[in-house]
């Protein structure tokens, strides 16, 4: 428990050699299992205009990349050091003007509205100040018809996520609920969500009219 705790106050804005460690930890194979499985619930137009909020080291560009191989991904973090080694880690994308990296957070988003086809966001609402704001900015970017899809490793139900959201401080983890429920308040239709209840794995997905 301990461990995690520090990396969830860590994880939020890495920074420093113990940033640096989280945000290797991030790219591992640790974390890969969860966006693998969140992805395959999704489909992604080859020229796909995507958005990833809370870009981390950018092991999920690069997988969101893949998806749309004539599209381009934008990665979003609060950290320089995130974008720093995401840029590092997305180099080539990078130079060939497929990847661009902004800094900002989901609530002061600096994109102009009906930009992206797809906004993924993988376990960062957990740290987001408003969930709601959230939601709402991230559907001005999405073009109409667009997509919105949240993956978390914390289902918000056991009583270990309690203990966590204590420990870390200013930390959040939803229910599937909570998130579905947010998301219709801020305009999403069409909302699905998968379960995976062994790993406590959860993706809801929404829908721009």
């Amino acid at each position: 428990m301990a461990n995690l705790v520090k990396y969830y106050v860590l994880a939020r804005n890495p920074k420093g050699f113990w940033g640096k460690r989280v945000i290797k930890a991030m790219n591992g194979e640790a974390h890969a299992a969860l966006p693998q499985w969140a992805l395959t619930h999704i489909q992604v137009s080859e020229d796909a205009k995507v958005l990833d909020v809370g870009c981390g080291g950018g092991a999920n560009i690069a997988r969101l990349l893949a998806m749309c191989p004539q599209g381009t991904v934008t990665g979003l973090d609060i950290s320089p050091l995130s974008l720093k080694k995401s840029g590092e880690y997305n180099a080539s994308a990078i130079n060939s003007e497929r990847c661009t990296l902004v800094g900002g957070n989901v609530v002061q988003l600096p994109i102009p509205r009906e930009s992206f086809h797809l906004v993924t966001a993988f376990e960062t609402n957990y740290f987001w100040p408003s969930l709601l704001s959230g939601f709402q900015n991230i559907y001005r970017v999405l073009k109409p018809g667009g997509t919105c899809l949240i993956a978390n490793e914390m289902d918000g139900i056991s009583e270990r996520d309690r203990q966590v959201e204590d420990a870390v401080g200013g930390m959040r983890i939803y229910s599937i609920d909570e998130i579905k429920e947010t998301m219709t308040e801020a305009g999403f239709t069409d909302i699905t969500s998968n379960h995976d209840e062994e790993r406590h794995y959860i993706s809801v997905i929404g829908k721009k009219p």
